[in-house]
């Protein structure tokens, strides 16, 4: 009779733990906090304050791009009070005060005919972020042609210790060979953060499909040093390509 009793009150418990959310106006991952609780207590504003709330300010993302964007589903990050997203069909990101809105800086990368051919050429849902701690801060991007770049989180430049001068191609190394400019696999989705892992989980083009659950595009791989040089260990069948951050220098 004992044991009924435990889990009942784990249970219970369970939900009121998960759904605290995140505090102090911080939001470090898209969805919030590791729970993906999507919840943010903002006590500063009250049922006695909420009706004298005013705009402060807008930023305007027209210019992002070769035309405009007809809609943006970005989820900004907080950090520090800097808000970090991503804007354009390109996939622009960019830093700006969360304050005053100015603009910290701007990272634009053009995948030429790749980029044009992407599946989901859009302005994706934003971006990731990651810091050991200990000063080295950065903000991970997957570009509309499905390419990874590690951004330093300060500057806004390519972190050059982290895959190629701060890229890393996800079209190479997939269980099976796919054209780099073909409009095949993409992501709008940002990267998922997990201790020092990157990991984002491909995508067909939205009217397409593979042939047979044997052909579908997928690899898990760590990215380390060895010799001053890039060494992929691939795992065959895993549906997210996993990125390891640690031992890259940058």
């Amino acid at each position: 009779m004992i044991r009924p009793a435990i889990l009942i009150v784990l249970l219970s418990a369970a939900p009121s733990l998960a759904q605290r959310g995140v505090t102090d106006g911080q939001w470090h991952r898209h969805n919030g906090d590791a729970g993906a609780t999507r919840y943010s207590g903002l006590d500063q504003i009250t049922r006695e304050n909420v009706g004298s709330l005013e705009i402060a300010w807008r930023f305007r993302s027209a210019n992002f791009g070769p035309t405009p964007e007809f809609k943006s589903e970005t989820t900004p990050l907080m950090v520090d009070g800097v808000l970090y997203f991503t804007a354009g069909f390109r996939r622009d990101v960019i830093a700006i005060d969360a304050g005053s809105a100015e603009t910290l800086w701007t990272f634009r990368f053009d995948e030429g005919e790749r980029g044009a051919a992407a599946p989901r050429k859009n302005s994706g849902r934003g971006v990731a972020h990651w810091t050991d701690g200990k000063g080295d801060a950065r903000i991970f991007v997957a570009t509309p042609g499905f390419q990874l770049i590690a951004l330093d989180a300060a500057t806004g430049r390519p972190v050059t210790g982290f895959g190629g001068d701060g890229i890393v191609d996800m079209k190479l190394g997939l269980d099976q060979p796919v054209d780099l400019d073909a409009r095949n696999v993409g992501s709008s989705s940002p990267p998922l953060v997990f201790e020092d892992l990157v990991i984002i989980g491909p995508a067909m083009a939205s009217d397409t499909r593979p042939s047979s659950k044997a052909a579908v595009p997928g690899a898990r791989y760590r990215l380390g040093r060895e010799n001053g040089r890039a060494a992929l260990d691939l795992s065959h069948g895993a549906q997210a390509r996993r990125v390891r951050l640690r031992n890259l220098g940058g």
